[in-house]
């Protein structure tokens, strides 16, 4: 019985020494990960000030390292911007990772098969880009409606108008298409109302987004509130 007693003390010890020993080399890695993909986002276009968060799943570590095969990898980065958009928050989960930790020590590639990415996206940076290319103001409400507000000219009279309504999104493109529009100038003159009533299509508006790094494919966004939120994916990405 003691014999049997001290094996199993011993293999405990074994267990216990292997797992903190993966753990600790999974850190590093995830460590060195970071870095390199703080230095692949940049040159992706795609800034931040802090360094991303990285896990790496799936246990035990060592034998993933040691295959250079990686079933997930999680990649958080905050507050990036990127071709004149700013993500709060980007959060990228790597699938099936090509990385021999061997070929990463010396600067090697980590290479996913698929990047499925989810995030938040700033409405001012979502604003701005609206402005400039079609020259109106954008807000939304709570409910996620969208108003375009800008000013026409009918009969010699400047005036301001406000469009509601909704964007779709497809291939990388906002539309708009206004439900209704009305005026913000007051006492028109009675000859320019219907010209006001007429003028929705004036706001139909298409927005093209910029490209996102890594080759990202944008498949949704959503407007909620003062919230806008995006989803997306991109394929064979090089993570470092």
């Amino acid at each position: 019985m003691k014999i049997l007693r001290r094996l199993l003390i011993t293999l405990v010890i074994v267990v216990a020494v292997v797992a903190l020993g993966d753990r600790v080399a999974n850190a590093l890695v995830e460590r060195r990960i970071a870095d390199e993909v703080a230095n692949t986002a940049a040159a992706n276009g795609a800034y931040s000030d802090q360094e991303p968060d990285v896990k790496i799943h799936g246990w035990p570590f060592l034998t993933q390292a040691w295959t250079g095969e990686f079933e997930q990898i999680d990649i958080t980065l905050q507050d990036v911007g990127s071709n004149g958009l700013t993500f709060p928050s980007l959060e990228m989960v790597a699938h099936d990772v090509d990385a021999d930790w061997r070929e990463l020590r010396n600067g090697g590639d980590a290479v996913a098969s698929t990047l499925d990415v989810s995030g938040s996206v700033s409405v001012d940076s979502i604003e701005a880009i609206v402005a400039e290319q079609t020259g109106y103001d954008l807000q939304i409400d709570e409910d996620g409606t969208a108003s375009l507000t800008g000013s026409q000219e009918f009969l010699g009279v400047q005036v301001d108008l406000e469009a509601t309504g909704k964007f779709a999104f497809a291939d990388n493109t906002l539309t708009f298409t206004p439900d209704a529009v009305e005026s913000l100038t007051e006492n028109l003159p009675p000859q320019v109302q219907p010209l006001v009533d007429q003028a929705a299509g004036e706001f139909a508006s298409t927005v093209a987004l910029p490209e996102l790094p890594y080759g990202i494919q944008l498949s949704e966004i959503r407007f909620e509130g003062d919230v806008v939120t995006v989803s997306g994916t991109a394929e064979d990405v090089v993570l470092t």
